[in-house]
């Protein structure tokens, strides 16, 4: 965590039921799963138009976009909570029924390109994110930098949108500088981390199972569900293509493991 905003709850209720109004997309579809899933909506980019929805680094400055107008309460709070001399891009992230599976950020961009950083605005016990082995919660109002280049995903399952406001930032800007008031700057917060039991004694038979039942047209169906064991028992959040490789080794199908390490160098890089 590297600040926290006071948060005016009831503006920002205002504000939550006009962004459920703005259409959404899904760009970057391939790391979500879920109904409706992820979904994410631009309040800032280098054009201004919200179709340009594919972030790929610009010089700045960041131009709103004419859905940010249909929230001014979270203009305001771009406005003075960050340096805009450093923002690039603002977009509302919405996960509702669904997960990013285990995966890492900018593997497509060069890695010190751009610095994000993220806002939950609403989110409850069941909204999970999760970085290695460590599941944790974030909490409304706190500012927090996600290392994308490391194996991490995200989880949300009680039907209650879980609404982050995500902002990337030029690269190398110290994080306190960041901030349009340095008041704002704040670490060293231990994050409210979720005890998890070891995996089950039964977990070998249990990717036995998984192997009678793979298929090439389950595959996706599969990571999915092996993806959310780490939410659930302890465990790395990058070892769900690990297991999926076994399963198919298991069912003796070389064309899923194939498939599968295909996914691992996709998601992970590796």
């Amino acid at each position: 965590m590297i600040g926290r905003v006071a948060l005016d709850e009831a503006r920002l209720a205002a504000d939550l039921e006009a962004l459920m109004a703005l259409p959404y997309n899904r760009g970057y579809s391939d790391y979500a799963r879920g109904n409706p899933g992820w979904q994410n909506t631009v309040l800032m980019n280098h054009s201004g138009d919200p179709a340009d929805q594919t972030f790929g680094g610009h010089p700045g400055p960041a131009l709103a976009t004419p859905h940010l107008e249909t929230v001014p309460y979270l203009q305001e709070l771009l406005d003075t909570t960050f340096d805009a001399d450093h923002l690039l891009w603002a977009r509302i992230f919405m996960c509702e029924d669904g997960m990013l599976i285990p995966h890492r950020d900018y593997l497509d961009l060069p890695e010190d390109e751009f610095t994000r950083v993220h806002i939950p605005l609403q989110l409850g016990d069941a909204s999970l994110h999760s970085e290695h082995d460590k599941v944790f919660r974030m909490r409304k109002g706190e500012v927090w930098f996600i290392d994308g280049t490391v194996n991490h995903s995200a989880y949300s399952y009680d039907g209650a949108p879980r609404v982050y406001l995500s902002c990337d930032f030029r690269s190398g800007v110290p994080f306190d500088q960041l901030f349009a008031d340095p008041s704002l700057a704040a670490d060293g917060v231990r994050p409210d981390f979720v005890e998890l039991p070891p995996l089950p004694a039964d977990f070998d038979s249990i990717l036995e199972g998984f192997a009678t039942l793979l298929g090439g047209d389950n595959l996706d169906d599969v990571v999915a569900v092996l993806s959310k064991v780490h939410f659930n028992h302890a465990a790395p959040c990058g070892d769900a293509y690990e297991w999926l490789i076994d399963v198919a080794e298991r069912a003796e199908r070389p064309d899923l493991v194939t498939q599968a390490k295909e996914k691992r160098a996709f998601f992970l890089g590796v």
